[in-house]
């Protein structure tokens, strides 16, 4: 029987999560595990013949059991400070389990020092170098699906509402990302050591708008709020205050033009997977039949 890699897949009830299974299962040459935190969300998994463990960053002592067998992990936290422990937590544990190499996904690679969420994700990567791991650093920029589905979710309708003023942003698949996780966990003597930024349409919002447009028919339009209103509604919704001031600041950067290649693109995706990354265009006309209802 052939000896294939443990690779488990924590954040695996996401979008990029889910999608990063699906393509190791197509594949082949690994043994995916999906981290879940309830039985009930292990049975979806299992039904599609996915392994499952049960793993809670936010429980300690779920952590060294599930990775007694792991070769391999992506590491995917949720979008709140509390990162910075339950990242710490878990590779604390996969060091001493013996996981051999950690895939993060972190934020944006633009420099800058004022958007804090992105400065956490890089001391999670610092954290991993220090413990010894073999790695693969991953910094999307800004997901397409966060205007048409979970995530921000800021289409409504026809009309964009947005907090990013007219800023130009790099723009990145979920699937995309997916598919370059999946690379980076079968092919860690390919990619280790490498911190890999991930952004392939610039695009401001208003030009999303026109494209929505030529490619239903419909006229979708783009409205620019106050990045003020995004923090108050989060606030009052219950979302964490640490991320969601980041967050904040990330739009009133945006709306200053002060985030340096806020919309800078990269070569690197078809040298990756084979194939050209997802534009707005390609993406509006896959995506179609949504954007009409």
């Amino acid at each position: 029987m052939t000896n294939y890699p443990n690779i488990l897949v924590v954040g695996a009830t996401g979008k990029v999560g889910g999608e990063t299974l699906r393509q190791l299962q197509l594949e082949g040459d690994s043994n995916p595990i999906a981290a879940v935190r309830s039985p009930e969300q292990a049975r979806t998994f299992q039904d599609q013949g996915i392994k499952t463990v049960i793993l809670d960053l936010d429980e300690p002592e779920t952590l060294e059991p599930e990775l007694k067998d792991i070769d391999r992990a992506l590491l995917l936290t949720g979008y709140t400070v509390d990162m910075l422990r339950q990242s710490k937590r878990f590779l604390d544990a996969a060091q001493t389990t013996g996981v051999q190499h950690i895939v993060h996904i972190g934020a944006s690679t633009a420099p800058t020092n004022e958007v804090s969420h992105w400065g956490w994700h890089q001391m999670v990567e610092a954290y991993i170098e220090k413990k010894g791991f073999s790695y693969t650093h991953l910094r999307p920029e800004a997901f397409m699906q966060n205007i048409t589905g979970p995530g921000f979710r800021w289409l409504d309708g026809t009309v964009i509402r947005h907090f990013a003023g007219r800023a130009r942003w790099s723009w990145i698949d979920c699937d995309d990302l997916a598919l370059v996780v999946a690379h980076a966990l079968r092919e860690p003597e390919k990619y280790a050591g490498q911190v890999i930024p991930l952004g392939y349409d610039a695009k401001t919002f208003d030009e999303v708008a026109e494209i929505f447009t030529q490619v239903t028919g419909q006229n979708f339009t783009a409205e620019a709020r106050p990045p003020e209103e995004f923090l108050e509604n989060s606030l009052a919704a219950g979302a964490d205050p640490a991320y969601i001031n980041s967050v904040y600041t990330q739009f009133k950067l945006n709306n200053e033009d002060a985030i340096p290649n806020a919309d800078a693109t990269f070569n690197n995706f078809a040298a990756i997977t084979g194939r050209k990354p997802m534009t707005w265009q390609t993406f509006a006309k896959r995506h179609r039949n949504h954007l009409i209802a």
